[in-house]
């Protein structure tokens, strides 16, 4: 009984963490005091290092011998790594489709777009509740490859892009079309056109790289 309370509470300061390095109340290289944090969430060192070593292996933390823990920062050469490792993997996924799986995607994908209508008309603008909605969307690309170890992968790969996607889909405009981008690739899902979806794909994700990147330039070149 111990040891699964303490998982559970590991888990807990790992989910808060995350959470508050995504929603950036953690800025890219900032310093944490774990001692603090250990105070102020009244707990011991010992699920808050469990909760920090997961986080750096996701590489949204990391540890600098003789000074301390850090956010990690987010660089415009991060975007370009991350967004060729998920062209590979998203293409790869639509690309090894089959007709029976084209269809399940398909359905899935559009339910995930109906869902994304509340927050895009929503006023004020629920940016949050649409970039749940985006991420959720590309997940289900990887999902249907039917491979785990690439899935984990690649959520990993979109937290660590998720602090810049904050910032990125507060722009109704953008999201906007992103939602219509959506639609065309799962229209061209939908006619079994892989090639066409998979040219589809490559352009949205490039175009989210390219808008990323020019955040980061307007913000010193990090985030």
């Amino acid at each position: 009984m111990f040891e699964l309370e303490h998982t559970e509470l590991s888990e807990k300061v790992y989910q808060l963490l995350k959470k508050m390095i995504l929603n950036r109340e953690f800025v890219g290289g900032q310093r944490l005091d774990l001692r603090d944090l250990a105070l102020k969430m009244n707990i011991s060192r010992t699920p808050l290092k469990e909760a920090v070593n997961r986080l750096v292996l996701e590489g949204l933390m990391e540890v600098k011998p003789r000074s301390g823990t850090f956010v990690t920062t987010l660089a415009i050469t991060d975007i370009d790594q991350v967004t060729e490792i998920r062209l590979m993997i998203e293409k790869w996924c639509v690309s090894h489709l089959t007709p029976p799986k084209a269809q399940e995607l398909a359905m899935t994908l559009e339910r995930i777009l109906e869902n994304a209508d509340a927050p895009l008309t929503a006023d004020p603008f629920d940016f949050q509740g649409f970039l749940e909605l985006d991420v959720k969307f590309h997940i289900e690309i990887v999902k249907i490859g039917g491979n785990p170890r690439m899935l984990e992968h690649y959520k990993s790969l979109n937290s660590f892009l998720h602090a810049a996607r904050v910032f990125f889909f507060q722009s109704s405009d953008r999201s906007d079309a992103g939602h219509v981008e959506h639609k065309n690739i799962v229209d061209a899902i939908k006619r079994f056109d892989l090639q066409e979806a998979s040219t589809k794909l490559e352009e949205h994700i490039l175009k989210s790289q390219s808008i990323m990147i020019e955040i980061l330039k307007n913000s010193g070149g990090v985030l």
